[in-house]
């Protein structure tokens, strides 16, 4: 067999994926937009503004709904392809000619693993540079401010609050950083400042947050020695008011923090599981997260190859019961991951085994289904 059954499976597995992203993420947008057109207003109720609002906002909305919804697709992209083998009378010619069904399921798992690594180049490269206009709210994408969700960081125990968050630049307006006694100061205090602008670490300092017109000066903080580790003031007398403070927190972990984290690049969320400054409560959600990024594309393969045995089964009552069996198993499977899963993040087990446990199982009930294949 040569390779002309395999790029005309593999040309059929991609576009099947586009048109059915293109036809549920339109069908989204659809949906969505006209349910929430009133976010998308300004104060001139120009219809033209609300479009391209609307575009804009759908636009980078798409990043974050490939990422979503490609696993699903993809699996539901392979039960069509061996569909139309079966429907349009394409299988058993090449059964006859030899051709064995196992030789079928390479282009088909080529194709997977191409669409899988469109997703691992949108999640690794495109998300993160975007995360923060992905979880700006409809309302808030003129005025360009969200609410902030104060944060401790444990590392130092400094407190961070303030009155909002600016997305562009990226600042919290009306900061207040709380230094907690004994460990930063003698005495308890909480610094106001105009702004406060995240720096991350280089060569001239570590990460930290520079704020800017501080409402207390340095001389009167009463640091400890361990606070002049984390507060300091700049050298250059032009900005005698403004104050440096150590923190890994960054801007993003202020607002969404429950669910920003699924946005970051995988290397991010490694060095933020080496980090002091998360809690006890954010660490085993953020592991299990990572395992399952981890292990999601052989994940998205596995379940591919658990539809084909089902679809193309010996002793088939139909196409279109072969398709509800298929749909009915995987819909099991996918509870059974999400169980699993939600038992890594309550850390009932540890999350690497709750990352392998739907592998080892589905790879498991493949091996099972290929004796039911027509071949």
């Amino acid at each position: 067999m040569n390779t002309t059954f395999d790029r005309y499976l593999i040309a059929r597995f991609v576009q099947v994926f586009a048109i059915l992203f293109v036809s549920v993420f339109g069908l989204f947008v659809v949906i969505d937009g006209f349910s929430n057109v009133d976010e998308f207003q300004d104060e001139s109720g120009k219809a033209l503004g609300v479009l391209i609002r609307m575009a804009s906002y759908y636009a980078y909305q798409s990043t974050l709904f490939l990422d979503m919804c490609g696993p699903i697709l993809t699996v539901v992209d392979g039960m069509i392809v061996f569909a139309l083998l079966l429907r349009n009378s394409e299988l058993h010619p090449l059964l006859a000619a030899g051709v064995p069904t196992w030789r079928l399921l390479v282009p088909v798992v080529v194709g997977a693993i191409a669409v899988n690594g469109a997703m691992a180049a949108n999640q690794e490269l495109i998300i993160p540079r975007i995360a923060d206009v992905l979880q700006t709210p409809r309302d808030a994408l003129e005025k360009g401010t969200i609410g902030v969700e104060p944060l401790t960081d444990h590392s130092s125990g400094i407190y961070i609050d303030g009155q909002e968050l600016s997305l562009n630049p990226q600042h919290i307006k009306n900061a207040d950083f709380h230094l907690p006694e004994p460990g930063i100061v003698q005495l308890g205090t909480t610094l106001k400042a105009g702004t406060a602008v995240y720096l991350p670490a280089n060569d001239q300092h570590p990460s930290g947050w520079l704020l800017k017109n501080v409402d207390k000066p340095f001389s009167q903080l009463q640091l400890t020695d361990e606070g002049r580790k984390y507060v300091s003031r700049l050298e250059n007398p032009e900005y005698a008011k403004d104050l440096f403070i150590v923190s890994e927190v960054s801007f993003d972990q202020l607002y969404n923090r429950l669910q920003s984290f699924k946005l970051l690049s995988t290397a991010e969320l490694i060095r933020r599981l080496r980090s002091p400054t998360l809690g006890q409560g954010t660490g085993p959600g953020l592991l299990q997260h990572l395992h399952s990024r981890l292990v999601r594309p052989l994940a998205n393969v596995l379940a591919v190859l658990v539809s084909i045995p089902l679809i193309l089964r010996r002793e088939s009552r139909g196409l279109v019961t072969n398709m509800a069996i298929s749909a009915a198993v995987l819909s099991v499977l996918f509870g059974l991951s999400e169980a699993v899963a939600y038992c890594g993040k309550t850390g009932a087990i540890p999350p690497e085994i709750a990352a392998w446990i739907p592998i080892i199982g589905t790879g498991t009930l493949f091996a099972w289904l290929t004796g039911i294949m027509l071949t």
